[in-house]
């Protein structure tokens, strides 16, 4: 039997009762004849009608909200995300993406309410509708326009990423990590990627309350990372952050949800490499999952040590120390981390090549980078000096001493293999390992130290005192009207530079080698103190002295 049946039949199950009790009743039964037959239709009739005109209006009602709702939510792309630390709307105009207060979503909703005559009735009921839905709308499912993507990439290609499939492979592992997956896997980067990676952390703290966004990017390989969980990830040498600072702030949540969007449409980073990536992206990505310790430690011998046979004419061996600096040119030339330990490494080498365990040495064997390194230790050994002088705090820039050396090898190198020509990072390079306690300021200025071939103070000293007989020279004392004008610290140094230009060195020969501007300026402050006005000039009293 059916519900309507069943209704039916209860209503003539009533009527027949009410009929039983009052069988002996007259007037209850008249009553009941009056009821039904006089009444009841009547009544019936106009709650029918009420009731067609109620399904009427909330069936109007209930399409005039869903429109409203439909076209409000896709002019006004609002989302939400929640979680632990934040709960938080935001809202996308198609290129950027910024948090929003639920009260401004609430007035600009009542607003557009209250311009739609037949939903103000239902202006509560529409309003939870809507900001339901917008709760339903996360954030990080939300799929940004290719403007905003490409803004990103922007950002990030070739400022910091070389390539915008690096910069995409950076946000996918970004994303996972926001969206909790590859938990597993370890990303390898340089000391001035994590600077940029703290800066992204805070934003993504502050935006949306997530505080995991870069736990697995580490600087240094540990002995406990498992090869096979391993990813590297390149970025430019050079890049400056604090240039980045106020742009990654500005552009940052938009950052996050193109990351979360990448890790999303590519499934993880790993599934990006497999499918998107170009070979030399995937092979660098992959490096350390795709090779074990023995066979890098080929790649090294096959790139950068020669093996010499026993019987040959001369005798060959490369010191431990020299050999492990060759290993961290190797890695520095391919940009990987330093992924075997000292201590490995030479175990590994040990299995492979000759070594003497008195002399630290692997023999019969040379690499073409050594030449260079010895000429370098030997110059530095033979021809610089540490100094301490109270008086005056010298210092030697790197590109200085790039230019001695050369002029150094020119004189002296035995060997035919080097020419002296050494890049800045290399010699930083070499005296981090080679010199450690040499003292080195913004990767620029080697402090307290002198080089025999070039004695700076002397030729600053010796072209002032020129100077100073030039300057007395020029004016007539004697008549009081003639100014004895000031010289400017720049005056001084177009001079030194013209008189350095004109008077070689015997020392350097035809090479011109010239102080910077600021060591010429430091000599002044520090020698000339009780002469120097308005901060860069030099009194006329120094040099009627």
């Amino acid at each position: 039997m059916n519900v309507d049946n069943e209704l039916e039949d209860k209503c003539q199950e009533t009527i027949k009762q009410l009929c039983e009790k009052y069988q002996n009743n007259l007037y209850m039964l008249n009553r009941i004849n009056n009821h039904i037959n006089n009444y009841l239709p009547n009544t019936l009739d106009n709650e029918c009608k009420n009731y067609e005109k109620r399904v009427d209006r909330n069936n109007l009602l209930t399409n005039e909200q869903r429109i409203f709702v439909q076209v409000f939510l896709s002019k006004n792309q609002y989302y939400f995300l929640s979680n632990n630390n934040n709960s938080s709307f935001y809202e996308y105009n198609g290129k950027n993406y910024k948090i929003v207060k639920e009260d401004d979503i609430l007035f600009k909703l009542l607003t557009s309410i209250s311009k739609d005559k037949p939903l103000v009735q239902w202006k509560h009921k529409t309003k939870i509708n809507i900001i339901k839905k917008i709760k339903e709308r996360n954030l990080l499912k939300s799929i940004p326009e290719t403007y905003t993507i490409q803004n990103v990439l922007n950002f990030l290609c070739p400022a910091i990423f070389s390539t915008k499939n690096q910069a995409k492979y950076f946000l996918t592992a970004i994303g996972d990590n926001i969206l909790k997956k590859n938990t597993e896997n370890i990303f390898l980067i340089s000391q001035n990627t994590k600077k940029l990676l703290c800066e992204i952390d805070n934003i993504a703290y502050v935006n949306i309350g997530n505080s995991n966004t870069i736990n697995n990017f580490m600087t240094k390989y540990h002995e406990n990372h498992n090869y096979e969980n391993c990813r590297l990830i390149k970025t430019n040498e050079n890049f400056s952050i604090e240039l980045f600072k106020e742009a990654i702030k500005a552009i940052g949540l938009d950052l996050l949800v193109v990351a979360s969007h990448y890790s999303n449409r590519h499934q993880n980073s790993d599934n990006f490499i497999e499918t998107k990536s170009d070979e030399d992206l995937k092979n660098y990505a992959f490096f350390l999952k795709n090779n074990t310790q023995n066979a890098i430690v080929d790649k090294f011998m096959n790139q950068c040590i020669e093996k010499v046979g026993e019987n040959s004419e001369n005798s060959f061996a490369i010191q431990w120390k020299n050999m492990h600096f060759v290993w961290k040119q190797f890695i520095h030339s391919l940009t990987l981390p330093n992924m075997i330990y000292s201590t490995t490494l030479k175990n590994l080498l040990k299995e492979k090549l000759e070594y003497n365990e008195e002399t630290d040495m692997f023999i019969n064997v040379t690499s073409k980078y050594l030449p260079v390194i010895s000429d370098f230790t030997n110059f530095w050994e033979t021809t610089i000096q540490v100094v301490n002088n109270e008086e005056f705090d010298d210092e030697m820039e790197i590109d200085e001493i790039c230019l001695l050396f050369k002029i150094w090898c020119n004189k002296n190198s035995k060997s035919v293999f080097s020419n002296g020509n050494l890049r800045e990072k290399d010699v930083l390079n070499i005296l981090q390992h080679f010199f450690p306690n040499v003292e080195v300021l913004d990767n620029k200025y080697i402090l307290n130290i002198q080089c025999a071939l070039w004695d700076k103070k002397k030729d600053i000293q010796y072209t002032l005192d020129i100077l100073k007989l030039q300057a007395k020279a020029k004016y007539d004392f004697s008549n009081e009207t003639d100014m004895n004008p000031l010289i400017e610290f720049e005056e001084a140094y177009n001079f030194y530079i013209l008189f350095q230009t004109q008077n070689p060195d015997k020392l350097t020969g035809d090479w011109l080698v010239i102080v910077s501007k600021r060591y010429f300026e430091k000599y002044l402050y520090a020698f000339l103190s009780d002469y120097i006005m308005y901060d860069n000039f030099i009194s006329s009293d120094w040099y009627l002295v």
